[in-house]
């Protein structure tokens, strides 16, 4: 378990590194990442590398035992190249470029722009590559940051029309699967196929594209595909003269996501993954379930140990900043990322910028470089982090509960949102808190990954699914695991076409039931009483008809007043749930537990609000985590008898948490 910072050796006097490794080496700052953003200082010139100023700094660095995560600078292509090469820029959906002055303003399908990237990701990797201190590697930075995934240039254009022909073969499979009739929309050569830029019905129809919703599916893949292809293309550069590890920094805050690339599939081309994590700035003030949700993402990806490569440590912002962070929170932050999977935290940034749009953004330190209480609190986590390396390796919950993610169904969702209110994440994470709340570690999944180590498994609007894995979630069921699977899911096809079949559609047999009525929640509610208890439905409603399944609980007002609203079905081995309705959070959290008493998993009955508990493991030993987010005290009861490990403390009954507070308890 290591920490580290983000530093800009170029940003700084030489005369300063010195200070600046001195107080890292006081505060256990492990490692330090560099250079994503430095394209104009390793070619100035077309043709014209310079490398000598990195030199220094890894070299000055090394000698205090500071280890380099190394940064492909693809972010941001210098003004020679954009002013020699304008093609280049991204077009936004309106066909207007993305001009210079900012950051991300590359399209990933220019030939030009992956082989300039190339080149110099190349030249980087075979000086650096085999260097002692050299840790890791970044490819780009924020891949997707912006709403720069779905470029609409022409480049993009020809290649997305040379991506349809591969997949569909022919035209007129092309027009079958999109359904072009409607609306005259009849493609009559794989040249005619546009990209779905703004048209007359952008902005106009609450939000809603108004285009065919299988063509923007299909970009929405193509988009994310290219991103995976710049990814592999820098990877591989890196690979041919470095054996070390190749990361890069997602995003999956609710407060800064949406980028549009599945991360499933991205990550497998990563030897691991890390993300960026803001919890209180300019955009927004992330709630802890948030926060924890996206631990558990990133941890889900690859199913292994996870980094935060941005870790908050100021207050930060670009035009404005949000608060700073309260005394104790940097460390709480830094412990829950712990907790859920992560064994290194890197901290933006190391000190404040005076120049450039982010000197808002407060690091480490001030823009002084003085030591403040930001300092001494992260120079306290670095020596508890010394100690705890002692005891365990890298830590990982180990999840009985999973929650189905499909990005193509985040897509689909996103073009069609079914009713005001509507927000796939923001499904997923009314599932997810209950879990959070009760101390029960929850993996996200793909519909077609291995489920045999749950115990429960949701699939909350699983609005489609392809063949392997509508069988996958079947073998799951018929072996024995329960499964609840939420409205609207099943009911397309995988181009983005509703099918034909009763509602809901390819899970109708699991779930032993059809839905022949519903009715979406526009500015109304409906109650339901359950065999979990009583709650509100506030987005949808479906009106369920049984075939095989029984019902458990009914809508107690409207016209579907005693019709079903939530099901068990018997299906080989296992149990298959449907929820037709949303709930609010009090009826969410007491589904939770009823299905927790069916599977079999343990409720915590002593949850307070605003307590983080998350139990970890390296496979050897266990931890607990208890982490006080509140302003205010509290008295965490307890179960069996512990050590605490920060404070060499034996804790039985009860532990006191001051505000801000945590313990490690072994």
């Amino acid at each position: 378990m290591r920490l580290g910072a983000d530093y800009y050796p170029e940003h700084w006097d030489k005369a300063r590194w010195k200070t600046d490794a001195d107080m890292m080496v006081n505060a256990n700052i492990k490692l330090i990442r560099m250079a994503e953003f430095a394209w104009s200082l390793f070619e100035p010139e077309d043709g014209r590398y310079e490398f000598d100023w990195l030199d220094e700094a890894i070299e000055f660095f090394a000698e205090y035992g500071i280890k380099i995560v190394l940064c492909t600078p693809s972010a941001t292509p210098p003004k020679w190249m954009v002013d020699k090469h304008p093609d280049i820029y991204q077009d936004d959906i309106h066909g207007n470029p993305k001009l210079f002055g900012t950051r991300k303003h590359y399209c990933f399908n220019s030939d030009y722009y992956r082989e300039k990237t190339r080149i110099l990701v190349e030249k980087i990797a075979e000086r650096y590559g085999n260097h002692p201190s050299l840790d890791s590697w970044q490819v780009d930075n924020e891949l997707g940051w912006a709403n720069t995934v779905r470029c609409y240039c022409d480049k993009c254009k020809k290649k997305f029309q040379l991506y349809v022909k591969n997949k569909y073969k022919t035209i007129d499979n092309l027009n079958k699967s999109y359904g072009t009739v409607f609306w005259s929309q009849i493609y009559n050569s794989f040249d005619e196929v546009i990209i779905p830029r703004a048209g007359a019905c952008y902005d106009t129809c609450h939000n809603t594209q108004g285009q065919n919703p299988s063509l923007l599916l299909d970009f929405y893949r193509f988009s994310s595909d290219s991103i995976i292809s710049f990814s592999e293309e820098s990877i591989n550069a890196i690979k041919k003269y470095s054996d070390k590890p190749v990361t890069t920094n997602l995003l999956d805050a609710s407060v800064n996501s949406g980028t549009g690339i599945d991360y499933f599939k991205l990550s497998e081309v990563y030897d691991f993954v890390t993300w960026d994590n803001y919890i209180e700035f300019q955009w927004g003030i992330a709630k802890n379930e948030t926060v924890s949700k996206d631990h558990s993402l990133i941890r889900s990806y690859k199913k292994q140990p996870f980094w935060v490569m941005e870790q908050q440590s100021g207050p930060c912002g670009w035009s404005k900043m949000g608060p700073a962070p309260t005394p104790g929170k940097l460390r709480l932050w830094t412990y829950s990322a712990v907790a859920n999977g992560a064994d290194t935290v890197v901290y933006f940034r190391w000190r404040a910028c005076p120049f450039g749009t982010e000197e808002y953004w407060h690091g480490i330190l001030g823009h002084d470089g003085k030591p403040n209480r930001r300092y001494d609190e992260i120079a306290q986590v670095g020596k508890e982090m010394e100690k705890l390396s002692k005891i365990y390796g890298p830590l990982q919950p180990k999840a009985r509960v999973a929650i189905i993610k499909s990005f193509d169904s985040e897509w689909s969702h996103s073009i069609h949102q079914h009713v005001e209110g509507f927000d796939y994440d923001a499904l997923l994470e009314a599932y997810y808190k209950p879990f959070f709340d009760m101390g029960i570690p929850v993996d996200f999944v793909y519909p077609e990954e291995d489920l045999s180590n749950y115990n429960l498994v949701f699939a909350p609007a699983l609005i489609m699914v392809n063949e392997n894995g509508k069988k996958n979630i079947e073998s799951y069921v018929n072996k024995g695991g329960k499964l609840l699977v939420s409205f609207r899911s099943g009911i397309k096809d995988m181009n983005n076409n509703m099918l034909m079949e009763t509602v809901p559609g390819v899970f109708s047999d699991l779930a032993g039931v059809e839905i022949h009525d519903y009715d979406p929640q526009f500015q109304k509610e409906t109650k339901v009483s359950a065999s979990f208890g009583e709650g509100v439905a506030s987005l949808w409603c479906d009106v369920i008809s049984l075939t095989t399944a029984k019902s458990l609980g009914v809508y107690v007002n409207d016209y579907y007043a005693g019709q079903s609203c939530f099901t068990v079905n018997n299906k080989g081995a296992g149990q298959v749930y449907y929820l037709g309705c949303d709930l609010d959070a009090s009826a969410m959290e007491k589904l939770a537990k009823y299905l927790c008493d069916k599977a079999g998993i343990p409720v915590n009955l002593y949850y307070i609000p605003g307590v983080e508990v998350v139990e970890a493991t390296d496979d050897k030993e266990n931890a607990l985590f208890v982490m006080n987010h509140n302003d205010y005290p509290v008295v965490v009861p307890l179960s069996k008898k512990y050590s605490d490990l920060l404070k060499d403390e034996k804790i039985e009954e009860v532990i006191h948490l001051a505000p801000y507070d945590l313990a490690i308890l072994k």
